[in-house]
């Protein structure tokens, strides 16, 4: 499971623990995705602006022959006459409505979990929004590997923050990571279970040797 499809998952458990509406906006012709974005940006400004309340979950999917479709999860339902009338001075064409219990929202998360077209590219394929409640984003599931934990172990200890020297933290960790395995340390920690900030660097990275019959033991 991707971490995108997972924060997902999480986040409509939390839009809905008993009945959710899932929405289908389509349109007549086929338009370029970058107007079918600006429209759907244009028909959440005017949902927000009809139901301030409304609180929900967006999820583009690229169909084949139809171009974008944008699902909507709503934990409210809303007058469809008058959604309808929005998406029409929006310029969508069909709308679909249908009462969905929270635990079904696996059939949108599929949408997720299928490789990414290469016009989505830097794309949110999923959002949620309205006021009122905290969504689960893809930067709050934390994936437990090796990797993911020596480099949590690595960005403590060296301060990281932002970005910048992405390829740089990545050598350090995988150095880190390879010294991790050889030794049996215990991961997330340096010799005899220390913190890397007891260490020196040259060690954690295998430029200087340890002895293996000291720390063979430790790794979990």
């Amino acid at each position: 499971m991707t971490k995108s499809k997972a924060a997902f998952l999480f986040a409509s458990q939390t839009l809905g623990k008993q009945r959710l509406y899932l929405w289908t906006f389509t349109f007549r012709e086929l338009l370029a995705v970058n107007e079918t974005r600006k429209r759907w940006n244009h028909l959440l400004t005017l949902l927000l602006r009809q139901w301030p309340n409304l609180q929900g979950l967006r999820v583009f999917e690229l169909h084949r022959e139809h171009g974008l479709h944008v699902h909507l999860v709503t934990n409210q339902f809303i007058d469809v006459k008058r959604a309808r009338e929005l998406a029409a001075q929006s310029g969508w064409g069909r709308i679909h409505v249908t009462p969905m219990p929270s635990e079904h929202c696996g059939y949108l998360a599929k949408y997720l979990s299928k490789d990414r077209p290469e016009c989505l590219y830097r794309w949110r394929l999923w959002a949620g929004f309205g006021k009122g409640w905290e969504w689960t984003k893809v930067k709050d599931v934390i994936q437990d590997s090796v990797f993911s934990r020596v480099y949590r172990a690595c960005k403590e200890w060296r301060g990281w923050v932002g970005r910048g020297h992405f390829f740089k933290r990545m050598e350090l960790v995988r150095r880190v990571m390879i010294s991790t395995i050889e030794y049996g340390w215990r991961v997330g920690r340096g010799p005899e279970a220390r913190p890397y900030s007891d260490d020196d660097e040259a060690i954690l990275t295998g430029l200087l040797p340890v002895e293996v019959e000291e720390f063979g033991k430790n790794f979990v």
